[in-house]
């Protein structure tokens, strides 16, 4: 495997840690060496952390690892979690005051449904990695207090876990053309960097500074079709670019100057892909 396409995975799941504000050391490390060995280890020990926003981040490098041949039909999966989700919306009736909690495991199992009918295996195992989460929280334990609810909601706090074990065992292809590879790492590594300025900025960072992140986010996933040209990867990141100022005029001291690096930075690419 290439070892570029392993560091733009492993790119993807640092991008996920840094969002959701879950610092993995390892990751920084596997983006700057990026071991295929050493990439499975570590999502093998965070698939099953306690803490959905880890097992997030495993799910991320999961294209990066050979989870071997497909063992189950989705088809049958979606039926069962759309019953879930009817059984669930009854339960919310009766949850009291675990009402809330039971909205979001009703609404994480139907995006979870959905998004298997329509192929987007990493956005439906993320969404069963949260369903399962919100399913333990002390609210939803506590209606298992009630007799008239504690059968249903051990049962379906069973089944989540079991349709979170059978979809994580689905593998993940994620196809990058291997001539835009170069071109993808450079935006990421800046739109990283980017990131860590933004969320080191204490509780929340100024919205201006956010902009340029999203745009290159977004620029990544549509450099991964073939059919996007470079022309229309260019004028996107321009309009970073143009942000970005936008944020250095607001920014002081070491701050501006790290904005100011990574501005230098999407010039240089700008200019490299108008020659």
């Amino acid at each position: 495997m290439d070892y570029r396409f392993v560091r733009f995975v492993v790119g993807l799941a640092l991008e996920s840690s840094l969002v959701n504000r879950c610092p993995i050391g390892e990751l920084q490390d596997l983006y700057l060496d990026p071991d295929p060995e050493r990439v499975k280890e570590l999502h093998d020990r965070l698939i099953n952390s306690d803490l959905d926003r880890e097992r997030e981040v495993a799910i991320w490098l999961e294209p990066a690892i050979d989870m071997g041949p497909m063992r189950y039909d989705p088809r049958r999966i979606v039926g069962e979690m759309r019953e879930m989700e009817f059984l669930l919306y009854l339960l919310i009736r009766r949850a009291g005051g675990a009402q809330r909690d039971v909205n979001y495991w009703m609404d994480y199992i139907s995006n979870a449904a959905q998004s298997l009918e329509d192929g987007f295996w990493i956005d439906a195992k993320i969404f069963l990695s949260r369903a399962l989460q919100v399913s333990r929280r002390g609210a939803v334990e506590g209606l298992k207090m009630d007799p008239a609810l504690s059968y249903e909601v051990d049962v379906l706090q069973k089944a989540t876990l079991s349709y979170f074990r059978e979809v994580s065992s689905y593998p993940i292809i994620l196809e990058a053309p291997g001539e835009r590879l170069d071109l993808l790492l450079e935006i990421q590594g800046i739109m990283l960097d980017l990131m860590r300025i933004h969320y080191g900025m204490g509780e929340r960072g100024p919205e201006a500074s956010v902009r340029p992140i999203h745009i290159l986010s977004a620029l990544i996933r549509r450099l991964l079709n073939p059919q996007f040209g470079l022309g229309d990867a260019r004028a996107d990141l321009k309009l970073a670019s143009e942000y970005l100022e936008t944020s250095i005029q607001g920014a002081e001291g070491e701050e501006r100057e790290r904005l100011r690096e990574q501005r230098l930075r999407l010039e240089r690419l700008i200019e490299g892909l108008s020659s």
